[in-house]
C-alpha cells in the first residue's frame, strides 16, 4: 500500500521537472570553497548563445585570484567537456578587489566570485544535453589551499524564441562587469611613471585604481595618485623599472563612480620621459648638491678635519703654488671618493638591493670602524703624533712636501667622516639621484663633491683669497687641539648607535678596542732611548692595531628587527582608525634626532597630534629593513629624515619639509 502511494509521487516530481524545463545540476564542495554552475534562464531556446554562472562560494575572509593576481597567486582555469556543436568562450571577470598581504598586493575575490560564459548554441539541439566542467583553483588566507572539482550538470530543450539575451543578465551580476567604453585612454610615461588621462571618461571622479591584465608591469606596492585640477584628471601608476610597456594593452579602472573595462591608446605618445621635466627636474638635484655639499663644510663631523686643513692654508699662505696644487689634490680626493660611494650605491641598487643614502651606517662594522677613525684622529689633533701625522697631512706637517698623495688623502678622509653628517636637504637630490639612469646619478654624486670641495678649489684657484684669513699664530695649535673634542664627541655618539646594532658582547669588544686605541698614544708618549726598548714598543704598536681587528662586530643579524615596529599592515590598522604621521628616522640621522628634539616630539606637538587624533608611528631605519627602504623608494627617496602625513587612508599621502618646526608640522596638518 505505501508503494503504491510512492509511485505515484515519484511519477507526478519527474514529470513536473521536465515540463518545467529545470536543469539538473551538482555541486562540487571543496575545503574553504564549493563551485557550482547555473544557467541564467533553466531552458536552451532556440537562439544563438545564452549566458552560465560559475559560483565559487568562499568560506569568510578567504578569498580566490583575478585573471592578474598581482604579487603572488594564480587565477582559476577552467576546462570544458560540452555536447557536439557547443562552445564557450572566455570566463567574464567581475571587478576585482585589492586585497593587501603586506608586503605582497593581490587583486581577487573575497567570500564570492560569480563568473559569465558565453555558451554558443549548435543549429539543431537535442532535447537533453549533459555538461561537465573541470575547474582549478586557489582559496587563500593565512595561507593558500590549491582546489580541484567537477561539477557536473543537464539543460533542457525549450521552445521560446526571440528573447533578449541582455535581459537574462540578473542585476546583482550586471553591477559586478566593468562597462565597456568605445574610447580608448590616452597615457604617457615620465620617470618610470604611468600617466593615465581620466579627462574625458568621467568629470566627476574623485579616487580611481588601475588593474591592469598584464603581468609584472606595474609595482603593486606603491599607492596609485589620483590628481585633478580645472583642466585634466590623470592618474599616476609607479611602474617596475624593468617593465614592458608594450605588453600593457589594458585594464579595469575602478573608480568611486563605476569600475570600467580600459584600453589603452598606443597611437597617443607614449615615449619614455619628458625632456623638458626631466630637464627641470635634474638641474634642481644638482643644486641641491651642489648646497649640500657645501654645508657639508659645516657639519660636526667634518668641520675639525676641514678646519685643519684650512689651517695648514694660512700656515703656508706664503707658498702660493704648493697651497694651490694641495689645495686641488685635496679638492679632487674628496670629489673622487663622493663618486665612489655614489656609483657603489647605484650599483648595489642595480643589483636588486634596497639601499640609500646613509646604508652604510647600518653596518655595525662601519660604525664601529668610524669610531675608531674618531678616536684615532682626536688623539692626533691633542697630541701631535708622528707615528701616522704626516701620514694624514694633518696639523702642522707638510704642505711644502712636494708630494700631494698626502693632501689627496685627507680629502679621502673628510668624505669618509662626513657620512653621519649628511646635509639636511638632499635627501630629495640624493633620492632622485638613485633612481635614476647611471648618468645622471653621476652628475648628482659628482656635483655633491664639487659643492663639498668649491671653498677648496676656490682657494687654489684664488690663493690671494688666503689674505682674507687670519693670520698665523700660536693660536692655531690651540684651535686644532680644540677640535679633537668634537670628534670626541661623535665617536661617543656612534657607540650610542651602535648599541642599537649589536648585543652588549660585541659592544664591550668594541669599547675595548678604544681602550686599545687609548693604550697605543699613552705608549706614544713614553720616551724610549734604548734600541730594545724601541724595538718592544714598535711590536706592541703592531700587535695594538692587529687587535683592534678582533673587537670589531662581524654580524647583526639577529637584531635587524629588533627596533622596527613598523609594518604596512600597522599602518593599515591605523589609518582605518584616523589620521597618520609616519616618521622615517635612524640612530644615526643627526637631522632626524634635531627634528625629534625641537619640533616633533616636544610637549606642543604631542598634545596637537593628541587634539587631532593622530597616530604617530615610526619607521626605525637604524638597522637594515627592506621593508623600510621599499616604502622610502615609493616616496622617490633613498635617504631620510622623510615625514609622511596620511590625512585618512583614501587621501594622497602629504610630504612634509626635510627641517620641521612646530610651526611647520601645524600647518601642513591642520
Amino acid at each position: 500500500m505505501v508503494r503504491l502511494k510512492i509511485r505515484p509521487i515519484l511519477v507526478f516530481l519527474l514529470s513536473t521537472l521536465l515540463s518545467s524545463n529545470i536543469f539538473l545540476e551538482e555541486k562540487f564542495f571543496a575545503s574553504n570553497s564549493s563551485i557550482e554552475v547555473i544557467p541564467v534562464k533553466n531552458i536552451i531556446y532556440d537562439e544563438n548563445e545564452i549566458f552560465l554562472i560559475v559560483r565559487f562560494n568562499l568560506d569568510k575572509d578567504w578569498h580566490t585570484y583575478w585573471i592578474n593576481p598581482g604579487d603572488s597567486g594564480d587565477p582559476a582555469s577552467f576546462n570544458w567537456e560540452l555536447p557536439k556543436g557547443f562552445s564557450i568562450s572566455d570566463p567574464i571577470w567581475p571587478t576585482p578587489e585589492l586585497i593587501p598581504y603586506p608586503p605582497l598586493t593581490t587583486f581577487g575575490y573575497t567570500d564570492e566570485l560569480k563568473l559569465l560564459f558565453r555558451l554558443s548554441l549548435p543549429e539543431k539541439l537535442d532535447e537533453i544535453n549533459k555538461f561537465s566542467l573541470i575547474s582549478k583553483w586557489l582559496v587563500c588566507a593565512e595561507v593558500c589551499i590549491p582546489q580541484e572539482g567537477k561539477v557536473s550538470f543537464t539543460l533542457f530543450k525549450g521552445s521560446a524564441t526571440n528573447l533578449s539575451i541582455q535581459n537574462l543578465l540578473t542585476d546583482d551580476i550586471k553591477s559586478t562587469i566593468p562597462k565597456e567604453i568605445k574610447q580608448k585612454i590616452k597615457f604617457k610615461v615620465e620617470s618610470d611613471v604611468l600617466i593615465l588621462n581620466l579627462s574625458n571618461l568621467n568629470s566627476q571622479i574623485q579616487d580611481a585604481y588601475f588593474f591592469p591584465y598584464s603581468k609584472n608591469i606595474i609595482d603593486y606596492s606603491i599607492n596609485q595618485k589620483l590628481d585633478k585640477d580645472i583642466d585634466e584628471t590623470n592618474l599616476y601608476v609607479n611602474l617596475l623599472k624593468e617593465n614592458k610597456i608594450s605588453d600593457l594593452s589594458g585594464g579595469v579602472l575602478k573608480t568611486d563612480v563605476g569600475a570600467f573595462e580600459v584600453e589603452l591608446d598606443t597611437s597617443f605618445t607614449n615615449i619614455q620621459q619628458t625632456s623638458n621635466l626631466e630637464f627641470i627636474s635634474l638641474s634642481t638635484a644638482i643644486l641641491f648638491s651642489l648646497i649640500g655639499g657645501l654645508l657639508l663644510n659645516l657639519m660636526p663631523c667634518v668641520f675639525p678635519v676641514i678646519s685643519l686643513k684650512i689651517l695648514n692654508f694660512v700656515n703656508h699662505s706664503d707658498n702660493k703654488t704648493q697651497t694651490s696644487l694641495h689645495g686641488l689634490a685635496f679638492s679632487s680626493g674628496s670629489i673622487l671618493m663622493f663618486v665612489l660611494i655614489g656609483l657603489s650605491v647605484v650599483l648595489l641598487k642595480g643589483l636588486g638591493m634596497d639601499i640609500g643614502w646613509g646604508y652604510q651606517l647600518q653596518s655595525p662594522l662601519v660604525v664601529s670602524l668610524l669610531i675608531f677613525l674618531f678616536i684615532f684622529l682626536a688623539g692626533f689633533f691633542l697630541l701631535n703624533v708622528n707615528f701616522l701625522n704626516s701620514l694624514l697631512n694633518i696639523g702642522s706637517a707638510g704642505i711644502s712636501s712636494p708630494s700631494y698623495t698626502n693632501s689627496f688623502g685627507t680629502g679621502f678622509l673628510a668624505v669618509i667622516v662626513a657620512t653621519p653628517c649628511t646635509a639636511p636637504f638632499m635627501g630629495s637630490a640624493l633620492g632622485f639621484a638613485i633612481l635614476q639612469p647611471g648618468f645622471s646619478s653621476f652628475l648628482i654624486f659628482l656635483s655633491l663633491g664639487i659643492g663639498f670641495a668649491l671653498p677648496y678649489i676656490l682657494l687654489s684657484i684664488f690663493p690671494g683669497m688666503l689674505s682674507l684669513l687670519p693670520k698665523p699664530g700660536a693660536w692655531m695649535e690651540i684651535f686644532k687641539q680644540f677640535m679633537a673634542f668634537p670628534m670626541i664627541l661623535t665617536a661617543l655618539w656612534l657607540v650610542w648607535v651602535l648599541s642599537s646594532q649589536i648585543d652588549s658582547f660585541q659592544l664591550v669588544l668594541v669599547l675595548l678596542g678604544i681602550s686599545l686605541i687609548v693604550f697605543f698614544y699613552w705608549l706614544n708618549q713614553i720616551k724610549v732611548s734604548s734600541k730594545a726598548g724601541l724595538q718592544l714598543r714598535n711590536f706592541i704598536y703592531v700587535t695594538v692595531l692587529i687587535s683592534l681587528f678582533f673587537t670589531l662586530p662581524i654580524d647583526n643579524s639577529s637584531l635587524e628587527e629588533k627596533r622596527n615596529d613598523f609594518s604596512d599592515q600597522e599602518l593599515t590598522k591605523r589609518l582605518a582608525e584616523g589620521p597618520v604621521f609616519l616618521n622615517f628616522t635612524a640612530d644615526w640621522c643627526i637631522t632626524c634626532k634635531v627634528n625629534e628634539r625641537v619640533a616633533l616630539k616636544t610637549k606642543e606637538t604631542l598634545e596637537f597630534f593628541d587634539d587631532k587624533n593622530i597616530f604617530y608611528l615610526e619607521a626605525d631605519w637604524t638597522n637594515k629593513n627592506e621593508l623600510i627602504a621599499k616604502k622610502l623608494a615609493s616616496f622617490g627617496r633613498s635617504s631620510i629624515p622623510l615625514y609622511v602625513y596620511y590625512p585618512d587612508k583614501n587621501s594622497v599621502p602629504i610630504i612634509l619639509p626635510e627641517i620641521l618646526t612646530e610651526s611647520i608640522i601645524r600647518d601642513y596638518l591642520n
